[in-house]
């Protein structure tokens, strides 16, 4: 446990203590300091202290949490880094085991995939409970296909950040169980979301709705030239940021559109440019990392994909 882990834990429990509107106000200030915190983790691209750092994070949100369980910020805060920690870990490693390279990992590949559903899933209904604190009735609403659009329809710029959180972690959720009808049955959700947040602020996580198409049109069955052209047109979305390289970007590209295109040369200098990638962008220094690390892996594992 970090002393930053538990400084705050010794201030939440000397919170408790305080009347109700200096709790609040206290509980506030922590969350405040908390999303400054999730926003550093994506600018570090050390993984292997980030992979430490997190879950005290996640633990000292959730304490928090159980003083104002409404808490958008927190809620969203927590859906962002169980996303963080399943993207950035577990899911690399559980696909390296899928491919093959890493035989010491082929035996816990089981217990792999149960961590990277434990924490999409956990990340996801964090999201919809920030969903729900600011529309009420959503979770029965986002169910049912006719009445999703509708509910999509009414909300606004604050609520994308849980929009683009919860179709993130089902989206994760959704490719690692391809082979899972119940899943693949919410997919809707993720284009119905992703178009929304898109029409709201369309650079969120560095145009992360692009992203998240990007992927959609290219992995999910049924595939068709229409949804690969629709794949292709959100990598350009993409590729159109002047903010500099955001490689999940290029990632995401060959790892969905070019290998269901079975374009292999094309793949191959992909994730080869991914892995000479000199500059360092600050902002997402850890997505960019990822992006290398997941490359070698797929690099390795070539003939698993074509």
């Amino acid at each position: 446990m970090n002393s930053l882990y538990r400084f705050f834990l010794s201030v939440i429990m000397v919170v408790s203590l305080l009347s109700c509107s200096t709790r609040i106000m206290i509980v506030n200030e922590i969350s405040n300091i908390s999303e400054i915190g999730a926003v550093a983790f994506e600018q570090d691209d050390d993984l292997d202290m980030v992979e430490k750092g997190i879950p005290g994070n996640i633990k000292l949100l959730e304490v928090i949490l159980e003083n104002n369980p409404g808490d958008y910020k927190i809620l969203v805060l927590l859906s962002r880094l169980y996303a963080a920690y399943s993207f950035g870990f577990y899911e690399g490693r559980l696909e390296s085991s899928i491919i093959g390279k890493s035989d010491s990992l082929l035996s816990g590949k089981d217990l792999l995939k149960e961590s990277v559903n434990r924490y999409y899933l956990k990340g996801a209904d964090y999201a919809l409970r920030a969903i729900e604190s600011r529309n009420p009735g959503a979770d029965k609403k986002l169910k049912i296909p006719e009445s999703a659009g509708g509910l999509l329809k009414t909300m606004s710029i604050e609520d994308v950040p849980a929009l683009f959180w919860y179709g993130f972690n089902l989206s994760s959720l959704i490719n690692n169980n391809r082979d899972s009808v119940f899943l693949l049955s919410k997919a809707y959700l993720i284009e119905k979301i992703m178009k929304r947040v898109i029409e709201l602020d369309p650079e969120y996580f560095f145009g992360g709705p692009h992203l998240i198409l990007l992927s959609y049109y290219s992995s999910l069955p049924p595939y068709s030239e229409d949804k690969l052209d629709l794949s292709l047109f959100h990598y350009k979305k993409l590729k159109e940021r002047k903010d500099g390289p955001f490689l999940l970007a290029d990632l995401y590209y060959a790892r969905y559109y070019l290998q269901i295109k079975q374009e292999k040369e094309k793949f191959e200098n992909t994730m080869n440019d991914i892995l000479k990638h000199s500059g360092r962008v600050k902002e997402c220094a850890f997505y960019n990392k990822i992006a290398a690390q997941r490359a070698k892996i797929y690099l390795d594992g070539l003939d698993h994909f074509f």
